[in-house]
C-alpha cells in the first residue's frame, strides 16, 4: 500500500472519524510489516510448538531431583531467619491434606490457581513461546509472561506493585533471550515446597535453544532481603511432536476443582466421587 497517498487523505479526514481511523490503521499496518521489522523477525529463533519440562519440577537447583516426597526440599542461600522459617513451613506443608493436623500450610498454587514466579519455570504444564521483535509471550497453562523487547525500561516506582508474575523486560544476545523480572508478589511457593522470596527479588532468565527440540533456561535469582548470595539453577524444555494440542487448563476455585480447599485444608476429589 502506498502510504504517501494515504497521508494527505488522512489529514483531510478530520471531520470524518471513520475514514481517519481506517487510514491510521492502514498506516500502522504498513509500519508494522516494514522491511526493517521483517528483517528483525527473520533473525529471531523459531520456538513454535508445545514444550514440556524435562526432569523434575522439584529442587530448583537439582534438575532431576525427587518431587513430592517428605523431607525433599530446595536449598536457596537463605539468611538464617529465612532458613528457620522455611524449615517450619516444610513440616506444615507436608500436612496440608491432613484433617487432624492443627496448622497446615496450603500450597499457594492451589490457593491462587496460579503458580507465579518462579514456580512457572518448573511445572508439568504445557509451555508455548510466541516470539516477535517487540515482545515474547511465554504461555504456561492459564498464565502468560509478557517479556517486552522493544527497548522500554521498567515502569516507574510509583506505578509498580507486586503481582504473581511481576514485570519483565528483555533483550536478545544473538539467539539468547535475556529476561529481567522484578515486582513479584512475596509469599509464593518457589515450586512444590514453600520456599519463598521477598518482594525485592530480581530474576534473570537466559533462554536459548541448545538443539532442534530442547530449550534451556539458565536462571539467577537475587534477593537482598532473603539471600546471602544469588541462587542459580537451570531448566530444560522438550518440544513435543508436531501437531500436539495444548492441554486443557485445570479449573480452580469452583465446585469442579479437583483439589478444593475445605476448612483451610486441601482435599482431593476422585473422578468417581463427583
Amino acid at each position: 500500500m502506498n502510504t504517501d497517498i494515504l497521508k494527505p487523505v488522512c489529514m483531510r479526514a478530520v471531520m470524518g472519524c471513520a475514514l481517519f481511523v481506517l487510514c491510521q490503521c492502514a498506516l500502522a499496518q504498513t509500519t508494522l510489516n516494514s522491511p526493517a521489522r521483517l528483517e528483525k523477525f527473520s533473525k529471531l529463533p523459531d520456538w513454535s510448538g508445545i514444550w514440556n519440562l524435562k526432569g523434575s519440577p522439584a529442587l530448583l537447583d537439582v534438575e532431576d531431583g525427587k518431587a513430592f516426597v517428605p523431607g525433599v526440599r530446595d536449598h536457596p542461600p537463605y539468611k538464617p531467619d529465612w532458613e528457620a522459617k522455611y524449615r517450619v513451613d516444610l513440616v506444615r506443608a507436608e500436612h496440608q491434606g491432613d484433617a487432624n493436623y492443627p496448622n497446615p500450610l496450603v500450597d499457594t498454587h492451589t490457593i491462587y490457581c496460579a503458580a507465579g514466579m518462579p514456580h512457572v519455570l518448573g511445572t508439568p504444564f504445557d509451555y508455548e513461546f510466541i516470539v516477535t521483535p517487540e515482545e515474547t509471550w511465554i504461555i504456561i497453562e492459564k498464565e502468560t509472561r509478557h517479556v517486552y523487547t522493544d527497548g522500554r525500561g521498567f515502569p516507574p516506582e510509583d506505578e509498580l506493585w507486586p503481582t504473581m508474575l511481576g514485570r519483565s523486560i528483555g533483550h536478545w544476545e544473538g539467539q539468547t533471550l535475556v529476561v529481567e523480572t522484578i515486582s513479584v508478589k512475596s509469599g509464593l511457593w518457589a515450586d512444590f515446597t514453600p520456599a519463598m522470596l521477598s518482594e525485592r527479588a530480581r530474576f534473570i532468565d537466559r533462554i536459548r535453544q541448545i538443539d532442534a527440540d530442547t530449550l534451556e533456561d539458565q536462571v539467577t535469582i537475587t534477593d537482598p532481603v532473603a539471600f546471602t548470595k544469588p541462587w542459580t539453577f537451570t531448566k530444560h524444555y522438550k518440544r513435543m511432536k508436531p501437531g500436539t494440542w495444548v492441554a486443557e487448563p485445570e479449573t480452580c476455585g469452583t465446585p469442579g476443582d479437583r483439589n478444593p480447599i475445605v476448612n483451610g485444608r486441601v482435599t482431593v476429589v476422585l473422578p468417581d466421587a463427583k
